[in-house]
């Protein structure tokens, strides 16, 4: 895997001190989440820290990018990245676990507009020789209902928690979802070919405020986005369409 810095249209992320490097999981999701109104912005294990970078171009002004990775040496370069991005002032980088922000950093809780995470997704899956590419793949120190409850208690009322996952695990984060109390505002399969079934799930969850109505799950938006047609780098329209803001050669 490629340890050289990635360059994006607009910013260079350095990724060799992180475990898990600029991947099409990360820019997916990156280019996938709504921003709209997104003042607050937080990136939930957030590796080298290009999806948050990625929201951050996208943002309003004056928006700011918090950054929270448990693993040291990706920490670091996420702070480092965060630097070097065209908006330093707008970013902080924190290295602990999501599920001690809220209580460790007073003014993070129930103060995010916005929360983004790419998760660590394998479950009960051979690991690596190498403990930091074991944080970032395997979701031992991030378990799906963890995430969930600490994303409730970051969040403001009527904010929002974007995440992808395993498709496979859709209806065990829907539970775990709902479980706090999210409601779903949009579900969208990834494909990797069309002749395939769908790879990936993107979700877009919403913590209602205690006046709204709670979404029925017919009200929740549902679609596919599909990669590449029939053949490798057969890429689609509407693949080109979300990551040309992003992407050389696009």
């Amino acid at each position: 895997m490629a340890k050289g810095p990635f360059h994006f249209k607009s910013f260079s992320v350095q990724q060799d001190g992180a475990a898990m490097k600029v991947g099409t999981d990360g820019i997916v999701l990156g280019c996938w989440t709504p921003i709209r109104d997104a003042r607050r912005i937080l990136d939930a294990g957030a590796g080298n820290g290009y999806v948050g970078i990625m929201l951050l171009q996208r943002a309003q002004p004056e928006s700011h990018l918090f950054g929270v990775e448990l693993e040291e040496a990706a920490a670091r370069q996420c702070a480092d990245n965060y630097r070097t991005q065209p908006f330093p002032h707008l970013t902080t980088a924190w290295q602990g676990a999501i599920q001690e922000a809220a209580q460790q950093i007073p003014e993070a809780g129930g103060s995010f507009d916005l929360i983004v995470s790419n998760p660590p997704f394998f479950r009960n899956k051979p690991k690596s020789p190498h403990q930091a590419r074991n944080l970032a793949r395997h979701d031992d120190t991030m378990p799906m209902g963890e995430l969930a409850k600490a994303a409730w208690e970051l969040l403001r009322p009527g904010g929002r928690l974007c995440t992808i996952w395993p498709s496979d695990r859709e209806e065990e984060w829907k539970q775990w979802g709902t479980g706090v109390g999210f409601q779903t505002k949009n579900v969208t399969m990834v494909q990797t070919m069309r002749h395939l079934p769908p790879k990936r799930i993107l979700t877009e969850w919403w913590k209602p405020e205690k006046d709204d109505l709670k979404v029925l799950p017919e009200d929740a938006q549902r679609g596919t986005l599909t990669l590449e047609g029939n053949a490798t780098l057969d890429f689609t329209k509407e693949y080109l369409e979300i990551v040309r803001p992003y992407l050389r050669g696009t």
